[in-house]
């Protein structure tokens, strides 16, 4: 009796389940059929009305290959968008007056200044050194900025800096030949002013030099020790924001040679001591104003009594907001306001903004010297914590540079270092020429002994400015807009179809 309770159970169910299955199938059917015959797509209702079983077949074929057509497209278009998220626009009618000068970076090949070496030689005399041992020690001296053997063991090295009580920085500093000694008249779009109040002591691959719209770094409020060797004649009344990139950085409203920078060197061959460069010169750095003067800065030599005339082209980079948006692994670039996930962020100023050029040195700094326990004396930042590297570490160093095969091919990703966003790139043209003996005369010159005196006029050379503006291929809307065109042209093959038949 069970049994048969539960047979008849069994069969209920099943009849059940089998009308609410033909009651869905039933609604759907009159559903699409009723979607067929009022719908503005055209071919669908003649799978309906169709005359006969072929010719609606035929409609259903055209109407789901329509379908299938259209989703392909679709799916094309977001494939595509997804790989290739970005377009570069490029613009060459931008007004150079929108572009920032560069920052220029002037850098006497001598390291060691004789007068300045001679007052410590006095000192080290005093404590047992002979000429020949600080003599050795001043050559070597150099050595720190391109390493290579040195002529004095490690235990005098160190001693004569135990006996100075100076730091690394400081001895190297002192021992620098003088902005105001070596920058002797500088001239800003045709006006003079004082070397000393428009150049500042900066760091760069050189070492120390004297810097012009230099922004990444203030030196003289970072180290106040700087101050001191600053020459600046506290009588003068010109107040810092009429100085020409003091407080800000530089634009120019036009192009020439008179609308630019034009500074006198004394680079002074006769009081060379220990050299970077087999030939008395300065080393001529151009660079964004708010990069530090390494990585990607352009250089160019001026000789003793010689004219340089250096021509400035630039290009920017500038990339749309929206693109913060974008993966980082798509748009392969960082914005100002971005910092390197895994980079360590003590190398930064709290209120630094991230720059590529400094993040690669750091970096490249961090990897071919970091076992050696120091960081060079130029490394763009304060390192209170790190040993900065003196004579007894060129060794090392040294045994460092012998595997640069293998850091040249370093990637930016294992520096966790990307491009910017939005950045400037400058490219210098030069002519240097030797000065010769004529009637020519100018605020510049006027003066000075030409035999003696070096002369750098630098300028950009046109007009405007390349720009390549990055922004996203497609919004949004226009993604939307894209599928929707495509449906208007599936709109029309199906139309045409239906006239056809």
């Amino acid at each position: 009796m069970n049994s048969k309770c539960q047979n008849a159970r069994n069969v209920y169910k099943k009849k059940l389940r089998k009308g609410c299955l033909s009651k869905f199938a039933q609604t759907i059917n009159s559903f699409f059929r009723n979607y067929c015959e009022n719908t503005a797509l055209h071919g669908f209702r003649y799978i309906i009305i169709g005359k006969t079983t072929f010719h609606k077949i035929i409609w259903l074929t055209i109407c789901v290959a329509a379908i299938i057509f259209c989703a392909i497209m679709m799916l094309r278009l977001s494939m595509y968008y997804l790989n290739n998220p970005t377009v570069t626009i490029i613009d060459t009618s931008n007004p150079i007056k929108e572009l920032h000068f560069p920052g220029i970076t002037i850098c006497n090949n001598n390291k060691v200044y004789k007068p300045h070496a001679d007052k410590i030689a006095q000192k080290l005399l005093m404590y047992g050194f002979n000429r020949d041992m600080t003599n050795k020690l001043f050559s070597s001296l150099m050595k720190l900025i391109r390493p290579d053997k040195i002529e004095i063991d490690n235990a005098t090295a160190s001693w004569a800096l135990d006996i100075l009580g100076y730091t690394v920085e400081k001895l190297m500093l002192e021992l620098m030949q003088p902005c105001d000694l070596l920058l002797v008249r500088c001239g800003w779009l045709g006006q003079l002013y004082n070397c000393s109040k428009i150049f500042k002591i900066v760091k760069s691959k050189e070492g120390f030099c004297c810097g012009f719209n230099y922004h990444s770094i203030d030196y003289n409020n970072k180290f106040s020790w700087l101050t001191n060797y600053m020459a600046i004649d506290d009588k003068e009344t010109n107040s810092s924001d009429l100085l020409p990139g003091v407080s800000h950085v530089l634009n120019v409203p036009g192009t020439g040679r008179d609308i630019g920078l034009a500074v006198a060197l004394n680079i002074d061959a006769k009081n060379y001591k220990s050299s970077v460069r087999q030939f008395v010169g300065a080393t001529i750095l151009i660079h964004d104003p708010l990069d530090y003067p390494d990585v990607g800065a352009q250089s160019a030599s001026l000789q003793p009594a010689h004219v340089m005339s250096m021509t400035l082209t630039g290009t920017k980079i500038k990339s749309s907001k929206d693109l913060q948006y974008i993966p980082l692994i798509k748009r392969m670039c960082l914005f100002d306001d971005e910092l390197p996930a895994d980079i360590n962020y003590t190398l930064y100023d709290g209120d630094q903004k991230y720059n590529y050029q400094t993040c690669i040195s750091k970096c490249l700094q961090k990897k071919i010297h970091g076992f050696c326990g120091c960081l060079p004396f130029f490394f763009p930042d304060d390192h209170p914590y790190e040993r900065t590297c003196y004579l007894t570490d060129v060794d090392c160093i040294l045994a460092r540079r012998r595997n640069l095969s293998q850091i040249q091919s370093l990637h930016i990703n294992d520096c966790d270092c990307l491009p910017q966003c939005s950045d400037v790139n400058y490219e210098i043209v030069t002519e240097s020429i030797p000065m010769d003996s004529t009637d020519f005369d100018s605020e510049i010159t006027r003066g000075l002994n030409l035999n003696n005196t070096s002369f750098l006029y630098a300028y950009f050379r046109d007009g405007t400015y390349l720009e390549y503006r990055k922004q996203n291929i497609l919004g949004w809307d226009n993604l939307l807009g894209n599928r929707v065109q495509e449906n208007k042209e599936e709109l029309n093959l199906l139309r045409e179809t239906e006239h056809e038949f």
